[in-house]
């Protein structure tokens, strides 16, 4: 079904994009009992002490996925990317993906970078020098010179992620300012010219943002739409958007 409606998008000169997710995986995912060394362990001290961070599975006691600034993500296992072996698994699994659409969009993309890993999970130390972007996309583009890397991006990484082969990256300083209000901000990115502003993903709302109804005020929402959706770069449209939806449902709703 999903090659059958890749094919029509085509007729039609649309590309598909599907979401990679590379920074961890389900509970019930085959490898936590095939190969459970692909995820970071845990302790019966550290499941004892961080019991939001760590869960008891058959295989042993693995690590939530997590974002360094948050509780771990409870329905999630946490892959150790400083394994070169982890590494190259999930190369695989990416070139998976790509056989079957025309991008990727890559969740939390920064997570899995050498310098924020080893800041999340310092007791991991990394094997070998390479990082996991720059040989992923590279073993992807080999194929497909012209697939498209779009990276979900914070704390001001946007540029290194750029750097490493990715086409796009969100611009989550561009919807803070709209948020704010902060007419002179705006201007002031705008002003960096469109080979840099083309790069960028913007956005009114997502599934990890509040509704946009309910962010912004009636005189500030249409113009927020319309920096957002004019200004060089991808324009995200989340579901419910158009309708004006104002209540946003959290991803972890039944967990």
């Amino acid at each position: 079904a999903l090659a059958t409606l890749r094919r029509r998008l085509a007729r039609h000169g649309v590309r598909l994009m599907l979401d990679f997710v590379p920074n961890h995986m389900a509970l019930d995912h085959a490898w936590a009992a095939e190969a459970p060394e692909r995820f970071v362990a845990g302790s019966e001290d550290l499941l004892k002490h961080q019991p939001s961070n760590y869960v008891r599975l058959p295989s042993g006691i693995l690590a939530h996925g997590r974002d360094p600034n948050f509780p771990g993500w409870a329905d999630t296992l946490q892959l150790n990317y400083s394994r070169r072996a982890t590494r190259e698994a999930m190369i695989a699994e990416l070139e998976g993906v790509a056989a079957q659409c025309d991008g990727v969009r890559c969740d939390m993309a920064m997570l899995v970078l050498k310098e924020v890993f080893g800041r999340t999970w310092p007791q991991e130390p990394w094997e070998g020098e390479d990082e996991f972007w720059p040989s992923a996309i590279e073993a992807v583009r080999r194929r497909n010179p012209d697939f498209v890397f779009a990276a979900e991006a914070y704390w001001g990484l946007e540029s290194r992620l750029i750097e490493q082969g990715f086409d796009y990256a969100y611009d989550k300083e561009f919807y803070d300012e709209l948020v704010a209000g902060n007419a002179g901000a705006i201007r002031h990115r705008l002003a960096r010219g469109v080979e840099w502003l083309r790069r960028g993903v913007r956005f009114v709302e997502n599934h990890d943002e509040p509704r946009a109804r309910a962010a912004f005020s009636a005189d500030a929402l249409r113009p927020a739409v319309a920096l957002a959706a004019l200004t060089p770069g991808l324009f995200l449209l989340h579901d419910g958007q158009a309708e004006g939806r104002r209540f946003r449902l959290p991803v972890q709703l039944g967990v």
